[in-house]
């Protein structure tokens, strides 16, 4: 474990909480890719408010995808980052050391 000014790192445990990370990302990528069809509605009659009903909820489920597939982004971002992190501070510590 390296010891700078108060700063201290340990590169292995970073990079499995950025693994750790990614894999959640891919989790939620995975239900939500196996759950879209269970989450798509079809209206239940020909009536107007079963129609407009079905098209609220369905769009409702692509806003919510979108936002999921956004946060699955960042978080795959996150991961990247702290891996980069690590590595520039523990090549900085071997440079110094």
């Amino acid at each position: 474990m390296a010891d700078t000014d108060g700063m201290s790192i340990q590169p292995a445990e970073v990079h499995e909480i950025s693994r750790q990370l990614d894999e959640l990302a891919d989790r939620v990528q995975r239900v939500m890719t196996d759950e879209a069809p269970n989450l798509a509605v079809t209206p239940s009659a020909r009536d107007e408010v079963s129609q407009r009903v079905a098209q609220t909820l369905n769009e409702v489920h692509a806003s919510f995808s979108t936002s999921a597939d956004q946060g699955m982004a960042e978080i795959h971002e996150v991961a990247a980052t702290l891996r980069g992190h690590s590595s520039n501070i523990a090549a900085s510590e071997d440079f110094a050391g």
